[in-house]
């Protein structure tokens, strides 16, 4: 059995060489923190693909079916699209976009397919305009919106998250009128 002190001679050093790591640790320059990934390629993608489901959906649905509502006291086809539009047009100002002119809750009212596409179709680009010039490096900054403060990070998520959440309304309100969506159709 070896004699208890060369044990301590051994973890005499052992304790000497980690004690002395912190003090070298200090001498080398520390690594460069990670650059934060590019989330405005992703979103993008992400942002045309349920947009471009939502036109494609409008589009599909009948004219006569606009005014279709599952019961009262709830939007209407029409209305669902034009409340789409109004946030698309609304929420960007959070990013520093201008409203455009003339917007009101208003516009929810419009009934023509025709105007009801063109507007969603208008507030689609006007949301991804803003979206692109977005500059990440003011996503902390805070805005109000909605009588609450959030910051612009927030107003892209609410933007995106709308937009799906009215996506799944728009696809339940088309199938209750027997349109299947068209990305969903087999094909021949």
């Amino acid at each position: 059995m070896p004699k208890p002190s060369r044990y301590l001679a051994a973890l005499a050093v052992a304790v000497l060489v980690l004690a002395a790591v912190p003090v070298f640790a200090h001498d080398t320059p520390a690594a460069a923190p990670a650059a934060p990934p590019d989330l405005k390629a992703p979103y993008l993608r992400n942002w045309d693909d349920v947009t471009g489901k939502l036109v494609a959906l409008a589009e599909a649905v009948p004219a006569e079916k606009y005014t279709w509502r599952p019961a009262e006291g709830v939007r209407s086809v029409s209305e669902v699209y034009m409340h789409v539009a109004g946030a698309n047009f609304f929420l960007p100002s959070g990013l520093g976009a201008e409203l455009p002119p003339g917007l009101s809750r208003e516009m929810e009212k419009e009934t023509d397919k025709a105007k009801v596409v063109a507007a969603l179709k208008d507030s689609i680009a006007h949301a991804r305009k803003a979206v692109e010039g977005a500059d990440p490096a003011t996503l902390g900054q805070e805005v109000e919106l909605f009588g609450r403060k959030m910051t612009r990070a927030d107003v892209l998520l609410v933007l995106l998250s709308h937009a799906h959440e009215h996506l799944g309304q728009a696809i339940a309100y088309a199938r209750s009128n027997g349109v299947a969506p068209p990305w969903s159709r087999a094909e021949p």
